[in-house]
This record gives structure tokens, C-alpha cells and sequence, in this order.
């Protein structure tokens, strides 16, 4: 339920953060039939959902204190605007 643009912003990101290429992301949007990247309030949900996948895993920290050089490190991507820096999974 709810709008669609939330879940593709999220295949985007994914995508994009995660080292799947370009070409993966664009495949996925060609085969949905809609680019989100072209919606004018992308970069606004993109932005959040980059934001919520960092608080997420900044909450976990004290179960995983290996991950938080990973979430410095986004913050960093973050506030130097690097919206291609490859992130780590954790």
C-alpha cells in the first residue's frame, strides 16, 4: 500500500550504493516501465532513504560495533554530497 515511488527509490539507491551498475538499475527501471531518477522529487526521496538506511544501522551499533566505521563513513559520502560512493553492506 502506499505510493510506488518509495520502493523504487529504494531499488535505485540499492543499485547505485551497493556496486550493482547502471546498467542492472536500468534494466530493472526499463522492465518496470518507469525511471524514478526522472520524477522531480527523486532526489528529496533518495536523500531520505540514503538518511534512513544510515540511522537504521547506526542504531545497531552497540550489537554490531564493527559497522560503525561503515556508517561514519556514509555520513562523510553524505555530507561531501558523494551520491556515488559505493557503500559497504551490513
Amino acid at each position: 500500500m502506499g505510493q510506488p515511488e518509495w520502493d523504487l527509490v529504494t531499488v535505485e539507491v540499492h543499485c547505485r550504493r551497493f556496486g550493482h551498475g547502471q546498467e542492472h538499475y536500468q534494466a530493472f527501471a526499463d522492465a518496470y516501465g518507469w525511471d524514478v531518477t526522472r520524477w522531480s522529487g527523486y532526489r528529496t526521496l533518495a536523500a531520505i532513504r540514503e538518511l534512513q538506511m544510515i540511522t537504521t544501522n547506526a542504531r545497531k551499533v552497540p550489537d554490531a560495533p564493527r559497522s560503525l566505521e561503515e556508517i561514519k563513513r556514509r555520513v562523510e559520502g553524505i555530507r561531501h554530497r558523494d551520491e556515488h560512493m559505493l557503500w559497504k553492506i551490513l
